[in-house]
């Protein structure tokens, strides 16, 4: 399990609130502390926000449709999600300078992108013949199906600035394994933690690797796949990875819930190794009084000794909201 020192030094948690309804979960991050992610709104519909300090959180509306979503931002603004067309088909999108793009599909009516990198290319997944097929757009109108590992399944979750995509592809045997693509060597398995399923969920431009199998784990070329422990828990999940190393995810903790269930809780690992509990709203710093649970879903690149991350944590009334930790390096 990785190592528990105290708490690396936290600036704030802020809790970005709501478009109206009762939920939100912040999804990605950049250098400049814009958030995005998906809210209710009053009407109980999933919709994109854009978060910003100075303006608070935005419905970005990239879609006539009812429901969308935004899932990446890159340092240039960029934005990256899907949302019904107001057809019945749900498409991925581009969303630059308030203008947004149907990136269309590789041949069904559903789409959605999860990753965009700071040259604007493109990664998600699309629904071909009843199984969803992992994509990249290397180039605006060239979507590029990554094929699979010999199943039927697979999703892009993350792309680097070199354009090499991270995901989850079905083996034969139907077991989702963690696979990163190249244009030079195509899919390639990354294993697993024993028999676990694996997926792969970031990428940095290190071609480091994060991901979970029953336990988060940081994939090398050197090393392979190497679990990264708990926060006292049984299980845990790495989602995000920046270019310095840091590393975001969730993680059980040895406590438990009101309802008995295990608490999860965000966790931010260090280069060094070491695992920093994030709390919940309420509680970072102080032990306790919050909310129980949290997780983090992304974390930026160091901008004047601060690292931004996203997730979503619980409030003392159970309430999901999306917050941003920003974490002061010593």
């Amino acid at each position: 399990m990785g190592q528990h020192t105290a708490r690396a030094p936290l600036v704030s948690v802020q809790e970005l609130g709501t478009l109206g309804g009762a939920v939100s979960q912040a999804k990605a991050v950049n250098r400049t502390g814009q958030v995005v992610g998906t809210s209710q709104d009053g009407l109980g519909r999933t919709r994109a926000f854009l978060w910003q300090a100075e303006l608070g959180i935005v419905d970005l509306k990239p879609l006539t449709g009812v429901n969308t979503s935004a899932n990446d931002i890159n340092d240039s603004g960029e934005i990256v999600g899907g949302g019904d067309t107001g057809f019945g088909d749900f498409h991925a999108y581009f969303l630059a300078e308030g203008t947004s793009f149907d990136l269309g599909t590789l041949g069904g009516n559903e789409s959605e992108a999860l990753a965009v990198n700071r040259r604007g290319q493109v990664a998600g997944h699309s629904r071909l013949g009843g199984a969803k097929h992992a994509f990249f757009i290397p180039e605006p109108g060239h979507m590029v199906d990554l094929g699979g590992l010999g199943g039927g399944t697979s999703i892009a979750h993350g792309v680097n600035d070199g354009g090499e995509v991270v995901g989850l592809a079905a083996t034969p045997s139907g077991v989702p394994h963690a696979f990163l693509w190249t244009a030079t060597d195509g899919m390639r398995d990354l294993g697993s933690l024993g028999a676990a399923a694996s997926m792969a969920l970031g990428i940095n431009n290190r071609r480091e690797v994060v991901g979970g199998s029953g336990r988060a784990f940081l994939w090398t070329e050197r090393t392979g796949m190497v679990d990264l422990g708990t926060l006292g828990g049984r299980t845990s999940c790495a989602n995000d990875v920046n270019d310095s190393g840091y590393i975001v995810g969730v993680s059980q903790t040895a406590e438990t819930d009101r309802r008995g269930l295990p608490v999860t809780h965000a966790f931010l690992r260090l280069p060094d190794g070491t695992m920093q509990d994030l709390g919940t709203l309420g509680d970072v710093g102080r032990g306790g009084g919050g909310g129980e649970h949290s997780s983090a879903a992304a974390i930026s690149d160091e901008v004047d000794g601060t690292l931004w991350i996203a997730g979503h944590s619980h409030d003392s009334d159970a309430r999901i909201r999306a917050v941003v930790w920003a974490v002061r390096l010593a």
